[in-house]
């Protein structure tokens, strides 16, 4: 891109959102590193603010994809602020994410109006009940009491023993404050706190130097509150849904920090406006040089109990299945997990409608507060039969794959009730789309029935938005640890293991790849393992008998693990491994283990099938052979074997399957996607 049309691009925020749509990652990288006389190397790891540890490092690389990923929720807020400012300052803090540029920060910032007490936006009467979240040392609930004196009570909470001294001696003086000394979250928890004063961060799973107490303000504050403050250290999407009933019953202003961690610029007030629809966003920057102190402001409108109901019905949400019924296994796959976290995470009421197609679904444990709503059985007469009966209470149905017998599924559903949603998830792959005629009266009218439509890789979403008139959305195969018995994050626990989980010997997972591949380089490899997960074909039994002839010194060095069906074992060999390798011939979509792996940190060897991009994030945490290249995939494994910056690798593979990857962050932006301009 020149340097002429880059500025341009800059110039506002509409423009800036189409340039980051329209060119890739490198492109815009190497465009603001020239403009800023930077290395783009150098530039990738610019820290651009934030203290937190966990969720995002702060570095530009996660910032600029941050923006490219999630543009459409960006395009989101920046619909929904309130007044110009807002927009302006929105704008530059955006820009200052693509050129980190003192110019833009100077341009966001608010020197005049105190921080989280602007009154051009916040007003505040004499029964005003204020909760300072993150009380540090009183500072902020002082500047309260400054700005409206006239209050009826105060709570702070504060979690450091030093501050909390300090916060009780500031506030002594002043009447009806109740000073707690907990952290805020979703639940009741015992955190480790780490660090101190101002810069303090809560640290789940770690040791840090003292224990602290975590509350829900749903449980600690009985009465109604009407304003609340976060400032909470990277925890602020935990304390909001710990605070879901005040902020649905109550209505109360909200000041919440979304500068911590990258993607809570955006997702805190799409989380907001999830959980109580109405609000007005506004948004104000209070600090320069550094990027720190940005401020959402959700403010209920002046008619708003009168304009908003408190709560709309539960919307319900369905799963139906194209074929007999659901597999027990597709339970912790998206056709579960989806319906499980629209109602675990946003209070749909969901079930999976489908005949009985095994005889025992222990994964159903897995899934609570899912309708395993089972029919006679799985024909088309008896899921006729369904929606006729059940289409005018279903909001939402999602269907898995482009097929036929959902053509007049979605046409039943439409009629009996016009207002509700269809999701098609494509499970796509090119050969497959290629082979729809895409352009026939059926399909073409099925497609104009859905309402969202969404493949799991960026290639294949390309692909299609390119070939066909429909809107195609990008939504990931993602991971959620239903047993949360995946073990955190550590390349010191990880082994010389290369690992493949999946149906081997099938045609499509093409093991024998990855045998022969292993054979050719374990001489070059001698401390190193191959690990083999799932069940085996009759015709991969009779290939294993001749390789161990003619390799039988490998079989102390390959281990066949079985069918794991006990996740904990399962996600224990995603942990150990340092490589995941899957030579498939071919897949639909992003497969699951890919999510999989990379949550673990597992470094990823695949070959070049329709995604193989999404799965190795472009390279940066793994490598990719072509399809059915022996030759090519020993290469390529061997190289990861050998790589110095092999730990780099890994812990890349865990960052991006955090920030891509997260089964909740994808659930909650299909909720909006479905019923966000609804609310």
């Amino acid at each position: 891109m020149e340097q002429q049309e880059f500025l341009h691009r800059l110039s506002s925020y509409q423009a800036m959102s189409e340039m980051l749509k329209t060119y890739s990652y490198e492109e815009i990288l190497n465009a603001a590193a020239d403009l800023i006389r930077i290395a783009p190397n150098d530039l990738e790891h610019y820290p651009m603010g934030g203290y937190s540890k966990g969720r995002t490092s702060g570095a530009y690389r996660f910032t600029l994809q941050d923006l490219q990923r999630n543009i459409l929720s960006y395009d989101w807020l920046f619909s929904r602020l309130a007044d110009d400012t807002s927009r302006i300052v929105f704008s530059n803090l955006v820009g200052y994410r693509i050129v980190p540029a003192r110019s833009f920060l100077e341009a966001a910032y608010d020197g005049e109006h105190p921080q989280y007490f602007d009154k051009s936006i916040v007003s505040c009467d004499g029964n005003e009940v204020f909760v300072d979240c993150g009380g540090f040392t009183g500072d902020t609930t002082e500047e309260f009491i400054r700005q409206f004196p006239d209050y009826k009570h105060i709570y702070v909470y504060e979690p450091s023993p030093d501050n909390m001294r300090t916060c009780r001696d500031n506030l002594s003086k002043y009447k009806n404050i109740s000073i707690q000394p907990y952290g805020v979250g979703e639940r009741e928890d015992f955190l480790s706190l780490e660090g101190s004063g101002s810069s303090s961060s809560f640290m789940l799973g770690q040791h840090g130097e003292q224990g602290i107490e975590i509350v829900a303000l749903d449980e600690n504050i009985k009465e109604k509150v009407t304003f609340i403050k976060m400032d909470v250290e990277g925890a602020e999407i935990p304390a909001l849904l710990g605070a879901k009933k005040h902020i649905r019953d109550d209505f109360p202003k909200l000041a919440v920090c979304t500068y911590h961690i990258v993607s809570d610029m955006w997702e805190i007030p799409r989380l907001i406006d999830t959980i109580r629809p109405g609000y007005q966003f506004h948004i104000r920057h209070y600090h320069i040089p550094e990027n720190w102190e940005t401020v959402i402001y959700a403010i209920p409108p002046k008619q708003a109990k009168q304009t908003v109901p408190a709560y709309k019905k539960r919307k319900r949400v369905v799963a139906l299945s194209a074929e007999e019924g659901w597999m027990n296994i597709q339970l912790i796959k998206e056709c579960g997990s989806i319906p499980y976290l629209l109602y675990k995470n946003h209070g749909c009421l969901a079930g999976m409608a489908g005949g009985r197609r095994e005889k025992e679904y222990p994964n159903a444990e897995y899934i609570k507060g899912v309708d395993m709503e089972f029919l006679p059985d799985g024909s088309m007469r008896a899921k006729t039969d369904f929606l006729r009966k059940e289409a005018t209470d279903i909001d939402a149905l999602l269907f898995r794959g482009p097929y036929f017998s959902y053509h007049p599924l979605a046409e039943i559903y439409k009629q009996q009730n016009p207002a509700g949603k269809i999701y098609l998830a494509l499970d796509a792959n090119s050969n497959w789309m290629d082979r729809i005629q895409w352009e026939a009266s059926t399909f073409s009218r099925f497609m104009e029935q859905c309402d969202v439509i969404g493949t799991s890789g960026r290639t294949m979403q390309k692909y299609l938005n390119e070939k066909w008139p429909w809107n195609i959305e990008y939504i990931p195969n993602g991971f959620y640890d239903f047993t949360g018995q995946m073990p955190p994050y550590s390349f010191g626990q990880k082994e010389n293991i290369i690992l493949t989980v999946g149906r081997l010997g099938t045609p499509q997972k093409a093991t024998h790849i990855l045998m022969e591949a292993f054979a050719r380089i374990a001489g070059d490899i001698p401390d190193w393992s191959l690990h083999l997960a799932g069940s085996r074909t009759p015709e991969f039994e009779d290939y294993l008998n001749g390789f161990w002839e003619r390799f039988p010194a490998l079989k102390e060095r390959i281990l066949f693990l079985g069918n794991l069906a006990d996740k904990h074992a399962l996600y224990q060999e995603y942990a150990k491994a340092k490589i995941f390798a899957l030579p498939s011939a071919w897949e639909g979509g992003t497969p699951n283990v890919i999510a999989e792996a990379l949550y673990a940190g597992d470094a990823i060897a695949i070959t070049k099938i329709d995604e193989y991009a999404d799965a190795t994030d472009c390279g940066r945490c793994g490598m990719a052979a072509d399809i059915g290249d022996t030759e090519g995939f020993a290469g390529i494994l061997l190289r990861l074997c050998q790589r110095e910056d092999l730990e780099q690798l890994c812990s890349r593979a865990h960052a991006y399957a955090k920030e891509t990857y997260d089964m909740e962050k994808i659930t909650a932006r299909l909720y909006y996607m479905l019923f966000g301009k609804e609310q």
